[in-house]
């Protein structure tokens, strides 16, 4: 193409406004002297684009010496010369040239937000699921977009939403991310889940962690769903509390053998009790042991026989003898006591110790994807190597070989460090980090009932609740990853109470303060010094051994 415009005159010579669009060589352009953009903000996903399909709208420029100068579109320049492109289309205005001011003017109008208004997060989704329905793959999407595979994947999945949760989402007093978009839509149509979606975006909550609580809800509501129908198939009564008079079978024997849910499992009056607290762990009873034949594993025992009474002088004043007639029958068993509250709290809190950790690995996979280590990353290295807590004592030295580095960092140890001399120095301390958080992570969640108690501060785990206290935190303040409340109370010190602290007192544009009292008193009720594991009983077979095989952590954990 050619490298000069062509102009048009009117009859007195002058040119007649601005052009049609030219492509011109970008050796012949200038960048404005007075262009007040000091930072051209080159995306990776601009220049990507750029460099795909090129620039589809036209620089705006004006005649300069022997060439021309910029007046709009520097940004646009930057990433074509980054592409390596040789030409760029360019709409002339030779009256520029000798307005000064207009060119000023004219950098205004084409970059205030006043006279410009890109597309929100929910009108991109909209539009580019509107193309992929046209016919665009999400190839072409990604290559015209220059956004990464699971953008797209994430701006489709925001596009899906129906109109009704899509003026919910309008009606946020702040905008959604793509990603909170695409949390909405996976759950659309369903009422509750999308309000408390919706609460969380409200309140600056954790989003993630609130859909993660959802999912875990419903694959919990499926296997009730399927518990049940099994247990009602097998002619159980199933009920959510213990019937009067019913007992536990474990409490039962039937001719002179103890009972289990399998020998149970002919009675008439076999039962299961699934807690709406606790419904996939069920307790099998019997509705009527005496009308179906069964005894009390441990009898009531019979008071002793009153001592004899010696009289005054010596002699002795016999007992009476009990009177004639059958032995009193056992008292009826006290009814169950009512669901302990504490207990109730394990159960959620376990609940939500799991859920956090799904939401914290996802986000430490993108965290080691970054090009160069935030600020902090290397003096809570240095301190973590320096004082070797716990946790890294334990499980360091045999971090690199576990499946769950490879799923964190997206290669095995052997692979990050045979490249490592090419690496930008800025890029190295993530790689060391990435041990510290295997080490961390291995630790302080699995499918073992001490890596669960990690929050509770009165259990034994092999993570103590300091040491997870400390890491969580720097997550939190020098990563910038949102703690969910069970992480913020561990690395608070405070009890964890539940997931439905008192609202923020004061929240601005959607986000909420901090409340320093949600999550407990201000002198907690227990010691938040750590674990004394010296004067602990720990597992059995649970040692110190940093290299001791443990099947959980030779694969990663499904994300």
């Amino acid at each position: 193409m050619t490298d000069t415009a062509v102009e048009t005159t009117d009859p007195a010579g002058e040119p007649d406004g601005p052009q049609a669009p030219a492509m011109i060589a970008v050796s012949q352009l200038t960048a404005h002297p007075g262009n007040v953009r000091d930072d051209l903000e080159l995306t990776a996903e601009f220049c990507a684009s750029i460099a795909e399909l090129g620039v589809r709208i036209p620089l705006l420029i004006t005649p300069a010496g022997d060439g021309y100068r910029v007046i709009e579109g520097h940004r646009r320049l930057a990433a074509v010369v980054k592409a390596g492109h040789t030409e760029v289309p360019c709409v002339l205005d030779a009256a520029l040239a000798k307005d000064e001011a207009g060119q000023y003017l004219d950098m205004v109008l084409a970059n205030s937000d006043s006279h410009r208004r890109n597309f929100t997060p929910v009108q991109e989704a909209l539009a580019l699921f509107a193309a992929h329905e046209a016919g665009a793959s999400r190839t072409r999407i990604r290559k015209a977009t220059g956004r990464k595979a699971d953008q797209v994947k994430t701006a489709l999945a925001a596009g899906k939403m129906s109109p009704q949760t899509r003026e919910q989402a309008l009606a946020l007093p702040r905008q959604a991310t793509l990603d909170e978009l695409a949390l909405l839509a996976e759950f659309d149509g369903d009422e509750d889940a999308t309000e408390t979606l919706l609460s969380a975006i409200r309140w600056g909550h954790n989003v993630e962690y609130a859909a993660e609580r959802i999912r875990q809800e419903r694959a919990e509501a499926a296997e009730y769903a399927k518990l049940r129908a099994d247990l009602e198939a097998g002619g159980y009564q199933v009920t959510e509390d213990m019937p009067p008079g019913a007992m536990l079978v474990g409490a039962l024997t039937h001719d002179g053998e103890p009972l289990t849910e399998e020998t149970h499992a002919e009675c008439p009056g076999r039962g299961v009790c699934l807690r709406p607290w606790n419904r996939l762990k069920p307790s099998y009873y019997c509705t009527d042991r005496v009308a179906h034949g069964h005894g009390l594993l441990f009898e009531p025992v019979a008071p002793p026989a009153e001592p004899r009474v010696f009289a005054a002088g010596g002699g002795d004043e016999a007992t009476p003898e009990p009177a004639d007639g059958p032995a009193p029958a056992p008292a009826p068993p006290e009814p169950e006591p009512a669901p302990d509250p504490a207990r109730r709290l394990v159960i959620e809190g376990n609940k939500a110790w799991s859920a956090a950790a799904q939401v914290r690995r996802r986000w430490l996979r993108e965290l080691f994807t970054r090009r160069t280590a935030p600020k902090g990353v290397a003096q809570f290295v240095t301190k973590q190597l320096l004082s070797m807590p716990e946790p890294l004592r334990r499980a360091l030295g045999t971090a690199h070989s576990m499946g769950l580095f490879d799923h964190l960092t997206g290669h095995p140890a052997t692979v990050w460090a045979g490249e490592c001399g090419t690496y930008p120095t800025g890029r190295l301390p993530l790689l060391m980090l990435a041990a510290l958080v295997t080490a961390y992570e291995s630790e302080i969640h699995g499918p073992e009932d001490s890596k669960r108690a990690t929050w509770r501060p009165e259990k034994w785990s092999p993570c103590p609740t300091r040491d997870a206290g400390v890491y969580l935190a720097f997550l939190r303040d020098d990563l910038g990853y949102e703690l969910s409340p069970v992480e913020r109370s561990v690395a608070d010190g405070t009890p964890y109470t539940g997931d439905n602290p008192p609202e923020p007192l004061t929240a601005e544009a959607g986000h909420a303060a901090p409340d320093d009292s949600a999550d407990g008193p201000d002198d907690p009720p227990w010691d938040t010094s750590g674990h004394d594991h010296a004067g602990e009983d720990r597992p059995a077979g649970d040692g110190d051994a940093a290299g001791a095989e443990d099947p959980a952590r030779q694969a990663p954990e499904a994300a």
